[in-house]
């Protein structure tokens, strides 16, 4: 197959696997300026009870960070195997590799990272990212996936996680995912104050919707 510049012609540019999540980044960032904000107005509170809102408004911070930062985690769910694999379709060349799965509320990861890297005269080291959440079609992502070539092992796990693929992931993580989403982003009243429990402990019930974490691949 021809070449150009040394890409495949389905990759126009050479591919590269983000290094951190960006909507992660954002949550930190929102409540590191918010602690920093309150930390600016820290001296203005007089006697003893300086202390007692620091404790107070920083664990409340840490509190909600870690709520909404687990929302965007794909860490609901892992499994990673090394393996010796196909690479492509049609060729018969095999890669020893670092096959990765990142379940998450809205969507899956897949990685899939050569032992070494440099293999086949390629970089292999990928990262892709399938959504299910509302207003994105999974069905249509992995058609994409399709198209662009992708490598075997990537595709064969997003296979898995298809509405029509007969291993019925699909329903059980999607409404799983869905459910525990709704549950971290609804505004409950504090514990004590009569009216419900704390969001802390809703989001450790709203994990359990996903079961324990697999520890292999198929």
């Amino acid at each position: 197959m021809t070449l150009w510049n040394g890409e495949l012609p389905f990759y126009p540019q050479p591919r590269h696997a983000p290094g951190i999540s960006v909507p992660l980044l954002i949550v930190i960032l929102v409540f590191l300026a918010l602690a920093a904000s309150f930390l600016l107005i820290l001296p203005g509170i007089r006697g003893h009870s300086r202390w007692f809102w620091l404790v107070r408004v920083l664990l409340s911070l840490f509190i909600g960070a870690e709520i909404v930062a687990v929302h965007f985690s794909a860490q609901w769910s892992v499994g990673g195997v090394n393996t010796n694999t196909s690479y492509k379709a049609f060729s018969a060349a095999r890669v020893r590799a670092h096959v990765g799965l990142h379940v998450g509320l809205e969507g899956i990861n897949i990685t899939l990272t050569g032992t070494p890297v440099q293999q086949l005269n390629e970089t292999i080291d990928y990262n892709e990212r399938f959504n299910w959440r509302l207003g994105e079609n999974y069905a249509e992502e992995y058609s994409e996936a399709l198209e662009k070539g992708l490598p075997d092992p990537v595709l064969y796990l997003a296979e898995k996680f298809t509405p029509s693929s007969p291993c019925g992931l699909y329903r059980q993580y999607r409404l799983a995912g869905h459910y525990a989403s709704a549950t971290l982003w609804h505004p409950v009243p504090p514990a004590g104050s009569g009216g419900g429990e704390s969001p802390l402990l809703l989001a450790q019930r709203a994990s359990h919707l996903l079961g324990p974490k697999r520890q292999g691949l198929w």
